[in-house]
């Protein structure tokens, strides 16, 4: 098993690991504040590589701690040449920018959220990255192929919409609203979209939906090199999804990173297709 240098933790990371810290937030209206703060005067950033990207929600500071300063997503990219990747749960496209900064002009991607607002900032980083060979797409992933379309539940915090239950752990700052949001069955997507061409590096982030995500796409991860995923504990712990990528030939490599909510796993195929 492979041993690698966790992520080293921030005042970010740190803090939103505290309960009394989430509640302080909902009592003080500090993310939507920020919120419309953001939304009238974006921060622009850029990354090492040039790539451009933009903070309009507040609670995607924490996301962009976690993507850009901690890494945890680095995994896939380091020692590897990359020239495709899925982004599944993209959210507002962080780590397709990510994936984006280490890749070269000709990669080829698929980035996919169910939460419309998300889905249209993923598309808004991908324009502006001038890549013609990354899609975004708004829909769900997770369910049969007969199933048109699903519902999916958008919460306060624009970081954990899911089509599942809210972290119990974690105080709510607000009820969830139910959509009905289109399905894509991925492998035929990602075939009509990159042809043969494999998919060198999945990541997964889907708030506690994994295993129904894994389990409906297996022709996907029988062409796929490495996975970089997010569990989340209050659904699922990590064996089963061990197991089921083991069927794919796609090994565990090691835990990037982990707390008492969630953790960050890292697979990867021996032999890259």
């Amino acid at each position: 098993m492979q041993t690698t240098t966790a992520p080293k933790p921030t005042l970010m990371s740190w803090l939103q690991l505290r309960p009394e810290f989430h509640r302080v937030i909902r009592r003080l209206k500090i993310v939507e504040l920020a919120s419309k703060l953001l939304a009238v005067r974006p921060l622009h950033r850029r990354l090492p590589a040039g790539t451009r990207y933009r903070v309009r929600y507040g609670e995607s500071l924490l996301m962009a701690d976690e993507i850009f300063k901690r890494q945890v997503y680095r995994d896939p990219f380091t020692d590897r040449m990359v020239r495709s990747f899925v982004d599944l749960g993209s959210n507002v496209g962080y780590f397709t920018c990510y994936a984006l900064d280490r890749t070269g002009p000709d990669v080829v991607g698929l980035s996919v959220d169910a939460n419309p607002k998300m889905a249209d900032e993923t598309k808004w980083h991908i324009e502006q990255s001038g890549r013609p060979r990354v899609r975004g797409e708004w829909a769900v992933v997770g369910f049969p192929l007969d199933v048109d379309k699903a519902p999916f539940f958008l919460n306060p915090s624009n970081i954990s919409g899911s089509a599942t239950v809210l972290n119990p752990n974690i105080p709510a700052k607000g009820a969830q609203e139910e959509i009905t949001v289109p399905t894509v069955d991925l492998n035929k997507t990602w075939r009509a979209h990159a042809g043969d061409l494999p998919v060198d590096v999945l990541k997964v982030d889907v708030e506690g939906f994994e295993l129904k995500v894994l389990a409906t796409i297996p022709a996907l991860l029988e062409r796929t090199n490495t996975v970089v995923l997010e569990w989340h504990k209050w659904i699922t712990d990590r064996a089963p999804i061990d197991a089921l990528l083991a069927k794919a030939g796609l090994e565990f490599v090691h835990v990037v990173t982990e707390d008492p909510h969630c953790g960050v796993a890292y697979y990867a195929r021996p032999t890259p297709l």
